[in-house]
């Protein structure tokens, strides 16, 4: 399916896996790392395949491409029609905070226009109820709300990112980081790479107690075995050991300049070891050689709790996205309430459909 918008030619591709050109797609978002900008590994087609065939089984990727006149790739707009028995709607990427939006040059803004309008043309072709778009870290929401002609819920979210040095040879970390990542290979904490299942188990159970100890919500099993199968060079998989025992973990994924910090866990028993720097240390280097210029550290499960705290120790600055959500059927409001909040949750975990105070 083709969509035709003034100064400009936008493809729709259903299936970045087969109908796309991988290469040229991959390049236009490694084009971002020069100065990086809204290019993640979150975008890349291994991560759109994931949402679509695991994350939310049965539903559909939507890559829509943007085109100049000589038909160069302007800008992409990627995402995820999610159906349920109950739900059908249109989602930017919204699984456990990874942005999506127009990924378009700062100096292309008109573009963001073309494919936000062909996002809500597209959702409407295919009988979605709702559109929900995030705009990519650092964004102005402006051109999104002129391009939806006004949007029905706004929110303001919060991340974190650091800029990291292009010499390779200087640190990005205050000297508390340096010092205690020092101390923890003194100490004998050793770090390598995630070897297989096995081991991915024990980092993943390590995880589950940690967020149902801090009633942070969980990335499951076998989503995060299929990004350790299937990531290849845009995944970093670390364990930390400690007298012949895994101690810690943690998982990055790197894509367009940017290493995006994606699992990271710890025993408590081991906490004053600080394995956690150790392995952030190591994880940055690994993503600083690929030509990554940026960490983000994402979205915290609260602004200023405990976890917050550490990413801002580390050097992590905030840095501001929205979530936008347009209504594209009349009474689509009241069938979401008929659903409820948990009936939300049960039918696309961890996807933002709506704020859930809208529904009482």
């Amino acid at each position: 399916m083709n969509i035709f918008l003034p100064a400009s030619h936008v493809e729709t591709h259903l299936d970045p896996s087969t109908d796309v050109d991988q290469a040229e797609y991959e390049r236009f978002l490694d084009g971002f790392a020069a100065s990086a900008g809204p290019a993640l590994a979150y975008h890349h087609p291994f991560y759109l395949r994931f949402l679509a065939e695991v994350a939310y089984p049965g539903s559909s990727p939507r890559l829509l491409m943007s085109r100049g006149p000589r038909g160069r790739l302007t800008g992409v707009l990627p995402g995820v029609q999610v159906i349920t028995s109950r739900l059908n709607v249109w989602l930017s990427l919204a699984y456990f905070g990874p942005n999506a939006g127009a990924l378009v040059r700062s100096d292309r803004l008109s573009v963001v226009d073309t494919l936000v309008r062909a996002a809500e043309s597209d959702a409407l072709e295919r009988g979605c109820g709702s559109l929900t778009l995030y705009t990519p870290l650092g964004v102005s929401p402006e051109p999104y709300r002129r391009a939806l002609g006004g949007v029905d819920f706004e929110l303001s979210r919060e991340s974190q990112w650091m800029p990291l040095p292009q010499n390779l040879d200087d640190s990005p970390w205050p000297a508390k980081v340096r010092y205690y990542a020092r101390r923890a290979a003194l100490r004998g904490v050793t770090v390598r790479a995630i070897a297989d299942e096995r081991e991915l188990d024990v980092i993943w159970d390590m995880y589950r107690e940690r967020c149902e100890l801090k009633s942070i919500p969980i990335k499951p099993r076998d989503h995060i075995g299929t990004l350790f199968r299937t990531a290849g060079p845009h995944g970093v998989f670390l364990l930390a050991e400690h007298d012949g025992r895994i101690i810690a973990g943690l998982i990055c994924l790197v894509g367009g300049g940017v290493i995006s910090y994606y699992l990271p866990c710890a025993r408590s028993d081991a906490r004053h070891l600080r394995p956690s720097l150790l392995l952030l240390d190591r994880a940055v280097a690994i993503g600083r050689r690929a030509g990554c210029r940026v960490l983000n550290f994402e979205a915290s499960p609260k602004v200023g709790g405990s976890v917050y705290q550490f990413k801002t120790e580390c050097g992590g600055k905030p840095v501001a996205y929205r979530v936008l959500v347009k209504l594209l059927r009349p009474g689509v409001l009241d069938e979401y309430r008929e659903i409820g909040p948990a009936g939300l949750c049960r039918e696309a975990p961890q996807a933002f459909i709506v704020p859930f105070d809208a529904l009482t």
